[in-house]
């Protein structure tokens, strides 16, 4: 498959290429790849920022997706970065990088700097100077002296002048951000709009496309009780035109930026069927679509509940699906197979509701960061538990990250869960989104988290109790196993600032895996059917968690 987003839920950017998807093959046809660009693009736990678009400046040249200057989101995202972010930064060096990015389109700039001042010259003439700011960690002050001198740039450069603004912000926003971390980055505004999609949701059909290698749009899921449903719409229809224009060899973010649009607002699309080898034209009226993140499925007397992502409609659909089998498979119930592989994340607040889904009183989670803000403890009640009492099993692999990793590591920590996998992707710090004026984002790491326990796994990972890395056959577990896994989470979890050598020394106990093994799934049906080894299982994690307190 090739470019699969969810239309009326668009993530448009695979950000993380090649990454393996699940191989549920019930899943493969409809969600699977469509799960895999979802998470792709919500790679970060998101702490929603209130900044919001400012009245704007007008801009020079060419006309820009927002009505905002250019300098006037470079000085908000300097001013956020100085504020927010997990470490102080030194403007100095971001500045001078940020600006020859801006400046790359015209070989004629360049950029001298000394301890007092930055100058721009252009064909060896002074074209505009500024006095550096006395504090390297000023970002409105640099950001300020940064857009002034992008500002007297553009005046002196036709080549600058004729460039795209907002290709021109994302080159110096990008150059800034790249310096940071490897988790902040800048999404521009189309990218950003599709990202709070992704979030929260929008006016949309509800349904999943694909093109093809001879570059049809075909429809690859179609979610239930969405206006596209109730239309009629099959997977598999090929989609030709939408409100009379033509859609074939169309781009697909064509196709589903014009299914996008205002909820309650009609929509024609025109399909052909194979199936009936005729053209339908359909009507519908968008509604407020949010992208499918989970999806349940029932394997004997256990509940495997697939969660992909987590917006803001995961924890409620956890508890309906959670209800679901309960009632499908009743007192037979033998427990829930979590499986979170190659999930990158998404909100933070949802990682706390999934994570209170399954635990009682106690912490799930702690964060802690430069900003006041950022230092908190995330605490569960009991009486939001809604399965305290159902054994569970958390499956990972090398791509579960962010959100996943906080419930993967608050499960085990606590006792909950028994995790079974390969070691996670090691993101284990938040991300805050702060909306810019041109309606673009800056994802701005602001602060890392830890496990009850209070390890932290960024870089390092969330280490299975169980690593199928070692032992991929489920009549191969026993006692002797488990004394294995408790050594190596003791001293996985003994660590609090490992070194990059120790973090790879690691990470090799159990090598992160990037595949979705029906093995997994078979290793984590015993262990709920047999009661002691999950037992064994879920002690050598308490055990080394309360040893690490």
């Amino acid at each position: 498959m090739k470019d699969v987003p969810p239309v009326g839920g668009l993530c448009y950017c695979p950000c993380l290429p090649g990454m393996e998807v699940p191989h549920y093959p019930f899943l493969r046809a409809t969600l699977a790849r469509a799960a895999s660009l979802f998470a792709a693009c919500l790679v970060v736990s998101c702490a929603t920022s209130g900044d919001s678009p400012q009245a704007s400046f007008p801009d020079r040249g060419l006309p820009t997706v927002a009505d905002s200057s250019m300098e006037r989101v470079v000085v908000q995202a300097y001013r956020a970065i100085g504020d927010r972010h997990l470490y102080e930064p030194n403007f100095r060096n971001l500045s001078s990088e940020a600006y020859r990015s801006f400046a790359s389109g015209d070989p004629s700039l360049a950029l001298e700097t000394s301890d007092g001042a930055f100058t721009v010259r252009r064909d060896g003439k002074d074209v505009i100077t500024r006095t550096t700011p006395a504090d390297p960690a000023d970002g409105r002050a640099w950001g300020g002296m940064l857009a002034e001198l992008m500002a007297g740039s553009l005046d002196a450069s036709p080549a600058l002048q004729a460039s795209d603004r907002q290709a021109l912000i994302r080159q110096a926003i990008t150059s800034t951000t790249k310096q940071l971390d490897r988790n902040s980055r800048y999404a521009d505004p189309d990218e950003a709009r599709d990202n709070r999609f992704q979030r929260d949701g929008g006016g949309g059909i509800g349904i999943t496309v694909e093109r093809t290698d001879d570059k049809k749009i075909l429809i690859r899921a179609v979610q239930d009780g969405s206006p596209s449903a109730k239309a009629g719409v099959q997977v598999g229809d090929q989609i030709l035109a939408i409100d009379g224009e033509s859609m074939v060899d169309r781009p697909l973010s064509d196709v589903v930026h014009k299914l996008r649009g205002s909820v309650g607002a009609p929509v024609n699309m025109t399909v052909l069927r194979a199936s009936q080898g005729a053209e339908l034209t359909l009507a519908m009226k968008r509604s407020r679509i949010i992208p499918t993140t989970v999806v349940y499925e029932r394997r004997g007397d256990a509940a495997l509940i697939h969660l992909m992502g987590f917006n803001s409609a995961t924890t409620e659909n956890l508890r309906t699906a959670i209800d679901k089998a309960k009632a499908e498979i009743g007192k037979d119930l033998s427990g829930l197979i979590i499986d979170m592989r190659s999930n990158r994340g998404g909100l933070l607040d949802q990682a706390q509701t999934v994570s209170e889904v399954f635990v009682g009183d106690g912490t799930i989670f702690s964060t802690l960061g430069r900003h006041p803000d950022s230092r908190r403890t995330y605490k569960s009640s009991t009486g939001r538990s809604k399965a305290n009492d159902l054994p569970i099993v958390v499956l990972m692999n090398g791509g579960s990250a962010s959100a996943a990793e906080i419930v993967a590591a608050a499960l085990q920590d606590r006792g909950r869960a028994v995790v079974v996998g390969t070691t996670s992707y090691g993101k284990g710090t938040v991300q805050t989104v702060v909306r810019l004026a041109n309606e673009g984002e800056l994802i701005l790491t602001w602060s890392r988290l830890q496990a009850p326990s209070g390890y932290t796994w960024n870089e390092l990972g969330v280490l299975p109790n169980i690593c199928t890395a070692k032992v991929g056959d489920a009549g191969k577990l026993g006692a002797a196993s488990m004394e294995t896994s408790h050594g190596q989470l003791m001293r996985w979890h003994a660590l609090r600032n490992p070194t990059s050598q120790e973090v790879s020394d690691l990470r090799k106990i159990c090598p992160p895996g990037e595949t979705s093994p029906e093995a997994d799934v078979e290793i984590a049906g015993r262990l709920l059917r047999d009661r002691v080894l999950y037992a064994q299982a879920v002690q050598a994690g308490t055990q080394q968690a309360a040893a690490a307190r």
